[in-house]
């Protein structure tokens, strides 16, 4: 699993090695693991599922793959054509057991046929034992009737806090707010057919025309962190001089006097509609015309299958790592909305894949930020930040900075003074 700053931490696999031509890493598995039926999780098992799930997940980087295969009861090995980077990072994917659909590793066992949705804790969880034992996931037709419900003390968390709340939230005292910047960034995709931004130096233009600071403060009251490019700014291969997407009042007036004008579907959601609104009055500050349409999820997945469409508002996964930017800016990885095709891009990919060092990686990383300036196939504005909202009743550990709580549930237990919390 990864860190925020993109480095990998064990989880299920207790260590890796990387052999000293770099064909071929080695994988152990946590000892004891065990998955939701009781079986053991086994190198066999686990090679199974990663031959079945990654060509998938990988795309055209499964290519550097010979064969995954099992060699003990806690070992996984995978034997390579040619080095690669994105072999451990692809890694982040849940196990499942091969033929058993559902059945994982995880602290919390899904309960079949119960309404609301239940959640058990694992008794042959191979880490900490969760000290909750049954999790109750009920669903509300507004953030704002489910904040009630926890400020009355009906609810002992709210699993996401949109911007609009969680100012207030802040202020309850018997509610602990826990914030953290997702790994989602809000960005404008640019259709690859699209006649209105052919040009690369008007999609730098567009780029540098946008004041992310201004866009934060205004649309995400305050809660974001500005877009820099592909790869998130806390990443530790990103150095600090490495190019970045910044406000530029003098690379942007390249749009005027283009009566540049292009429509840009908006999921129908408030943070969505206030960020379009907020980019759009930008835009027209550099005389481009940016036409906002509302569209529902299935009219913006039917506009990009089709490439009927001139840009789209979205907020993908884009890290913690740059394995996240590849699936989603490489030119032969299937991907929805596919951006417009660079050749630069996929060449400063392929560094980063095939790289043989940290040092290495790292001019990769800054290959890839110089050819998005060059030719950005979107518009980068925003990672947005959400917050878990938890009763006082529940002793939390602090996490790191920026990280979800949620991820430590586990390990979560009751206050003193609240020991019949549910």
């Amino acid at each position: 699993m990864p860190n925020d700053d993109g480095r990998l931490r064990p989880l299920l696999a207790e260590s890796w090695s990387t052999a000293p031509d770099g064909l071929s890493v080695t994988v152990r598995i946590f000892p004891n693991a065990k998955f939701h039926d009781g079986t053991s999780v086994t190198g066999a098992l686990v090679a199974e599922a990663l031959n079945r799930v990654l060509p998938q997940i990988m795309g055209p980087a499964f290519d550097d793959v010979k064969q995954i295969t099992g060699v003990d009861a806690t070992t996984v090995r995978f034997d390579l054509r040619r080095r690669s980077q994105f072999i451990l990072e692809s890694l982040e994917t849940a196990i499942q057991k091969p033929g058993k659909p559902g059945v994982g590793t995880g602290p919390y066992v899904t309960a079949a046929g119960t309404s609301p949705a239940m959640l058990k804790a694992n008794p042959a969880y191979y880490r900490e034992r969760p000290s909750i034992e049954q999790i109750s996931v009920t669903s509300y037709p507004s953030v704002r009737a489910a904040w009630a419900e926890l400020l009355r003390g009906n609810l002992d968390m709210l699993s996401e806090v949109n911007i609009d709340a969680l100012d207030s939230l802040q202020r309850a005292s018997n509610v602990s707010v826990f914030s953290y910047v997702r790994h989602y960034q809000y960005m404008i995709v640019f259709s690859p057919k699209s006649a209105h931004v052919q040009d690369p130096l008007v999609r730098r233009a567009l780029n540098a025309a946008i004041n992310r600071d201004d866009i934060i403060r205004v649309a995400l009251n305050g809660h974001g962190v500005p877009s820099t490019g592909p790869v998130p700014p806390e990443h530790w291969a990103l150095d600090k001089a490495a190019p970045r997407f910044r406000f530029d009042r003098n690379l942007a007036k390249a749009l005027e006097g283009k009566h540049l004008k292009f429509t840009c579907l908006v999921p129908a959601d408030s943070a969505y509609e206030r960020v379009a609104l907020a980019v759009k009055e930008q835009l027209a500050a550099s005389g481009v015309d940016m036409e906002v349409e509302d569209a529902t999820q299935e009219q913006i997945l039917r506009a990009t299958s089709n490439n009927d469409y001139d840009a789209v508002l979205l907020d993908p996964v884009s890290g913690p790592t740059v394995f996240r930017s590849y699936r989603a800016f490489y030119s032969k990885v299937p991907f929805n909305p596919k951006p417009r095709a660079s050749a630069l891009i996929d060449d400063a990919l392929d560094r980063i894949r095939e790289a043989q060092s940290d040092d290495a990686y790292r001019a990769g990383v800054t290959a890839l930020q110089q050819a998005m300036m060059d030719d950005p196939p979107v518009l980068f504005i925003a990672w947005g930040e959400r917050a878990r909202a938890v009763s006082r009743r529940f002793e939390v550990p602090a996490p790191e900075k920026g990280r979800d709580v949620l991820n430590s549930i586990r390990l979560w237990r009751p206050s003193a003074q609240g020991r019949s919390a549910n």
